[in-house]
């Protein structure tokens, strides 16, 4: 995939951003129905005859990278962070068969679509790392030389 100014992204590398007063995280965001792919099959375990003759299983299909309608630095982080639900073609593959009803499960699997992407929204904070030796570290390196030095001290031979 190419970003907006036509270079490749790599989905494996870690982008930072600075956090820019423009971003603004979303308390709810629409998600493109038409642009997802649903898929209905029968559910498995308890529910006696209901299972067996209704499709009542939703599994959603759809591609991350192509997803327009969030924006690219999200997708990035999604492909990124949430690994293990992006398949090698790059689609998310979520299901749910938790109610009985077609429509309780749609619900439930869009939700958690939706969880996944506001998940990834906000921006990672920049972390600063320390460089060099923290003052702890320096009063006990510095009372180690001490010792040390004492302990040298002593081996010295003595004038009577």
């Amino acid at each position: 995939p190419k970003n907006a100014k036509g270079r490749t992204i790599n989905a494996n590398t870690r982008r930072y951003f600075s956090s820019n007063n423009e971003w603004v995280v979303p308390k709810r965001i629409s998600i493109a129905e038409d642009k997802i792919e649903f898929s209905f099959i029968r559910s498995s375990g308890a529910g006696g005859q209901n299972v067996n003759k209704v499709n009542s299983q939703v599994v959603i299909r759809f591609e991350v990278m192509k997803a327009g309608w969030i924006p690219l630095e999200v997708r990035q982080r999604i492909v990124q962070n949430d690994a293990n639900k992006v398949n090698k073609e790059g689609f998310i593959v979520l299901n749910s068969q938790e109610h009985r009803t077609q429509i309780m499960n749609k619900k439930d699997v869009l939700d958690k679509l939706h969880d996944i992407i506001m998940k990834n929204y906000p921006r990672p904070k920049i972390r600063k790392v320390r460089k060099g030796v923290s003052r702890k570290a320096k009063a006990i390196n510095k009372e180690q030389k001490r010792r040390n030095s004492t302990v040298k001290e002593n081996r010295k031979s003595v004038n009577f």
